[in-house]
């Protein structure tokens, strides 16, 4: 795992986690407008970059974010933000932050999976991910922007949605099958570990009502962490709110960050 800071040590510590098979760098369209301020972790996933090895599971990735955050002596973490995937293991590094004591103060996640999934559908999905990062691979981001399993993803918004499309192409050529496998199981495979109430409390999860996993996950969400905040958009792809609307957005992630606790 590769880690990417920006900001000033000594700043509130913000840890961005990208969704699948993206780079750090999916994620410049915020950091880049939130480092005056805080303290900013990017990791790039095992997997995501040449010479590495697969990507892992959820519980590993966390535990390499975990010891990062040791050693950097970081004993606080104002924000963990999370987009698709990323808010899968944000969940679980949550959990193993608690765990060593290291304190969170708030979690944003966007268009989290969050489900347990039978073999036979992560089977269908994996066969998915392989074929659009196989797509990527041979005809780069304007062939990908005209797959029709994109245009469902984004609701049609491709264009709004390039500049995220275009970091997820100079990862694909290291995404191994490999990869795509434990990707797929991380992200269908959910396990809810526990969280107190005054977590929950502070955890922010974000939807459009017609994202396939807010379809999917939203009811068990609210049964696993019924004290946690909830909001639900409409006439937006996946991701898509971030992207159109990011100055709005960053509003948003910065009043969690300052706010008083609940």
């Amino acid at each position: 795992m590769k880690f990417y800071e920006y900001g000033s040590r000594g700043l509130p510590v913000i840890v961005m986690l990208t969704g699948s098979f993206c780079p750090a760098d999916t994620l410049e369209y915020l950091y880049s407008r939130l480092e005056k301020d805080y303290y900013i972790i990017v990791p790039e996933y095992t997997g995501h970059y040449k010479g590495s090895k697969p990507f892992s599971t959820r519980q590993k990735e966390a535990a390499k974010i975990l010891d990062y955050l040791k050693e950097q002596g970081v004993d606080e973490v104002a924000m963990v933000y999370g987009q698709s995937m990323g808010a899968e293991i944000g969940m679980e590094l949550i959990s193993q932050l608690l765990k060593n004591r290291i304190k969170v103060g708030s979690a944003f996640f966007d268009g989290g999976p969050f489900i347990r999934l039978h073999s036979l559908y992560k089977a269908f999905m994996n066969f998915k991910f392989k074929t659009m990062i196989k797509q990527v691979q041979k005809s780069g981001v304007d062939g990908m922007m005209k797959s029709a399993f994109v245009k469902k993803f984004t609701k049609g918004d491709t264009r709004a949605m390039k500049p995220m499309l275009e970091a997820l192409a100079k990862t694909a050529p290291n995404i191994s099958e490999q990869t795509i496998r434990n990707e797929t199981e991380c992200c269908y495979t959910f396990n809810f570990p526990d969280m107190s109430e005054e977590m929950q409390e502070n955890i922010f999860f974000v939807y459009s009502k017609e994202e396939k996993a807010f379809k999917s996950c939203f009811k068990y969400l609210i049964d696993a962490y019924p004290v946690a905040n909830y909001k639900t958009l409409t006439g937006f792809g996946h991701l898509g709110f971030s992207v159109r609307h990011t100055d709005e957005y960053i509003k948003v992630l910065n009043a969690i960050c300052t706010r008083e606790k609940a």
